[in-house]
């Protein structure tokens, strides 16, 4: 019985491991999403805010896609050394 109970305790990590390796890079971010919102505007009786205050946010440019299958930009590229 001592060596199932070694072996299900050893093993589970190793399985429940196994599953958090599977990076899907394709599927949009929550930030991809927002939209612009509405100007703030002062209540009454308080001073406007100044236009010129206001923090432009710009555009992404436009890239080409990434190649379907092409490893995530979050993860580190692999590190591979030809040995002689």
């Amino acid at each position: 019985m001592n060596v199932m109970r070694m072996t299900v305790i050893l093993m589970a990590p190793l399985l429940l491991s196994a599953c958090g390796n599977s990076a899907v890079c394709d599927e949009p971010r929550l930030y991809q999403q927002s939209e612009l919102g509405e100007r703030i505007e002062a209540p009454e009786g308080l001073d406007p805010l100044e236009p010129g205050r206001e923090m432009t946010i710009p555009d992404a440019s436009p890239r080409d896609p990434r190649p379907e299958g092409s490893p995530c930009l979050e993860f580190p590229p692999t590190l591979r050394t030809d040995g002689d």
